[in-house]
């Protein structure tokens, strides 16, 4: 199995700002959500399959199972890239709808581990 990158500083440092703005969160829970959203982030992109949860737009939680697995990722891409309808958003591809969706990344709950 892969090493987990390094996580990168100014992407958690971004989630949290985002976080403490948008949802008038306090620091320190922005701060832990920003390192378990990037920490989820770099689990997908190296190849693993992760069970999360997030807010939808209508106030119901989403529990979903993505990845950022290279191979797959490669296989549903249809063009240049990620549809446009996710830039800004948190990007993944849903394995049980074998889809691209995507959340805005305060609207992150956390993983859940099996």
């Amino acid at each position: 199995m892969k090493k987990i990158a390094a996580l990168s500083t100014n992407e958690i440092v971004r989630y949290t700002v985002k976080n403490v703005v948008m949802n008038n969160s306090d620091t320190l829970t922005a701060t832990s959500k920003a390192i378990e959203l990037e920490t989820m982030k770099k689990r997908m992109m190296r190849g693993e399959v992760v069970k999360f949860a997030y807010m939808k737009l209508n106030g119901e939680v989403r529990i979903a199972v993505g990845t950022l697995q290279e191979n797959a990722v490669k296989a549903n891409v249809v063009g240049t890239g990620i549809p446009k309808r996710f830039y800004g958003l948190f990007a993944y591809l849903d394995l049980e709808k074998m889809d691209w969706r995507g959340f805005k990344e305060n609207r992150f709950i956390g993983t859940i581990e099996n």
